[in-house]
């Protein structure tokens, strides 16, 4: 086992399902390596069944750090206000409607001690419907640093909801930026990428995340998800992540996602993971 410590950063708002916030702190609670501090960031107000499951879970798991923003920041406002608040310099990523494989940390922290030059680490995930009932597929990403390096100019490189990596490091490079409800993230990795901060992936499913259907409905679709997205690809340029032609590529992609006819944008998905 380990002896680096770590914290967990998970934000909650008032759309997280208050039943899958459970099923994701009891996958934490269970794991067979147990976070030093799980820092659960409140955004805003919530529900009051948000608040019960927190009640049980501080009786349970002394490492909890209930951290309470007033009003809603937003994810990118709420994982850096845990990033502030977290003890330890190893954060772990957490999504307030996922659940971790009982050994993820325990796999992980092992592949961190293995390779003390990584300032970043993920997984693969397995993807499920909204009630983790239906398979649908795997999404498997790169190992070795220099392979993300060259899947980053295309996909993004990790899930961020596996995700392990430095605090000193993610405070050197300022954090996460709001792209809005987009995500905040592959801007991010580009950070850690074009400033040779080291990466790897586990290649081993430790993260069930719930993707199911509600991509393809009207829920993040539209001009505005599109400008907040061609913001993103337009820093990944500046960044020197991408060139002309791979911009190209992204905005093209980009634009059927958020504007095209929710079965064309199946298409391009299943298509997609095909090819992962």
């Amino acid at each position: 086992m380990t002896s680096i410590p770590f914290s967990v950063i998970m934000p909650v708002y008032k759309g997280d399902r208050p039943d899958h916030f459970y099923e994701a702190l009891k996958s934490i609670e269970d794991q067979t390596l147990r976070a030093n501090e799980v820092v659960i960031i409140q955004d805003g107000p919530v529900l009051p069944e948000h608040l019960e499951v927190l009640e049980e879970f501080k009786g349970r798991m002394p490492e909890l750090n209930h951290v309470i923003l007033k009003e809603n920041q937003g994810l990118s406002g709420a994982l850096n206000a845990g990033v502030d608040a977290a003890r330890y310099n190893w954060l772990a990523r957490m999504d307030a409607d996922d659940i971790c494989r009982k050994d993820r940390f325990e796999k992980q922290m092992d592949y961190i001690e293995r390779h003390p030059e990584l300032h970043l680490l993920g997984s693969w995930i397995e993807e499920y419907d909204e009630n983790m009932e239906a398979f649908l597929g795997v999404r498997k990403l790169p190992e070795t640093h220099s392979q993300i390096l060259h899947y980053a100019r295309w996909r993004c490189p990790f899930n961020h909801m596996t995700i392990l990596y430095r605090k000193d490091t993610l405070v050197k490079l300022g954090k996460y930026k709001n792209y809005g409800a987009v995500g905040d993230d592959y801007e991010l990795w580009a950070r850690f990428l074009v400033n040779g901060y080291q990466t790897a992936n586990v290649q081993e499913n430790l993260v069930k995340a719930r993707t199911g259907m509600a991509f393809f409905g009207t829920r993040r679709r539209g001009m505005k998800y599109l400008k907040n997205e061609m913001r993103e690809i337009n820093d990944l340029k500046r960044l020197g992540l991408i060139n002309g032609f791979q911009w190209m590529i992204h905005a093209l992609v980009k634009s059927v996602v958020r504007l095209s006819p929710s079965w064309l944008v199946k298409g391009v998905y299943r298509m997609l993971r095909k090819s992962s």
